[in-house]
């Protein structure tokens, strides 16, 4: 783990095992371990039916949490994921772990050079914007993997900040500012999804769609809001920005990142949040009533 003022950067083979299985499930590839090629098939038998990466993320939290082997392996068990994962886990310790977790800690010094003197104020602002009381003692932690999974068809973003996807990705001749710019975004975005229970934004949000018998639409619509406040809070900082997570989340919810952008200057001007979790509660099913 790195520690910053404002976000920890982590990794660990807890988490970097499940990624890379369902990165390989995801991608059918062959890694050349037939322990791990095995693991991945069986979690490709999953992730069929996990469109919208629930499964896949609800796991991949319970790991984050861990410290420990014995946390990992209570944290898979009774999910679609144990067999598969606990077959692999001692040969990956073993074979593979070394090297996948040297790419994920390259990429954290990435972040790490990437995060500004400035993010003091940006964090400030994006608390503020998302109603959140962000942590300071211990942050919050992102966890970073040398290759995040491929998002399900109906997800609008990875589970994790991987190493080497398009957040780390250098474009063409762009300078350095606008680089540092990409990844301090999707860092940034990855600590505030984590931040739903201290928002007072994502309690209004979840509160109008429990009235509507949506609840399960909370995490989707958290990330939806996240994603596009990080992006408005970098651009400002860096109006060349272009967002790899809201790119992302716009090919899987186009009409609700549209609104976003329109609407999304009212709370910045303070709109209260139960208004704007109404309203945008409205636009998130407004296909529903047409």
């Amino acid at each position: 783990m790195v520690g910053l003022e404002q976000v920890a950067l982590r990794a660990t083979a807890w988490v970097e095992l499940h990624a890379w299985l369902a990165s390989a499930a995801r991608a059918r590839a062959e890694t050349g371990d037939p322990e791990i090629d095995a693991a991945a098939r069986a979690y490709a038998s999953v992730l069929a039916d996990d469109g919208r990466d629930e499964l896949l993320g609800r796991t991949t939290h319970a790991l984050e949490a861990c410290e420990d082997e014995r946390c990992a392996r209570a944290a898979v068990t009774g999910t679609s994921f144990a067999a598969p994962y606990l077959a692999a886990l001692p040969g990956f310790l073993e074979r593979h772990w070394t090297e996948r977790a040297t790419t994920a800690r390259e990429a954290i010094e990435k972040a790490r050079a990437a995060i500004p003197p400035e993010v003091e104020a940006l964090v400030t602002a994006l608390a503020r914007d998302l109603a959140i009381d962000w942590p300071l003692g211990p942050p919050p932690a992102v966890d970073v993997v040398a290759a995040a999974p491929e998002p399900g068809p109906d997800a609008p973003l990875r589970v994790l900040l991987g190493a080497r996807g398009s957040c780390f990705l250098r474009e063409g001749k762009e300078s350095d500012h606008v680089h540092d710019a990409r990844i301090m975004d999707c860092v940034l975005g990855y600590a505030a999804l984590r931040l739903d229970t201290k928002s007072a934004l994502a309690v209004a949000i979840d509160h109008e769609l429990v009235a509507r018998g949506r609840g399960g639409e909370r995490e989707r619509a958290w990330t939806a809001v996240v994603v596009h406040a990080v992006a408005a809070t970098v651009s400002a900082w860096e109006p060349r920005h272009a967002s790899a997570l809201r790119h992302s989340a716009s090919a899987v919810m186009p009409d609700v990142m549209e609104w976003l952008a329109h609407e999304w200057p009212a709370r910045v001007r303070g709109e209260a949040p139960p208004s704007f979790a109404k309203r945008y509660v409205d636009e998130l099913f407004a296909k529903d009533r047409r």
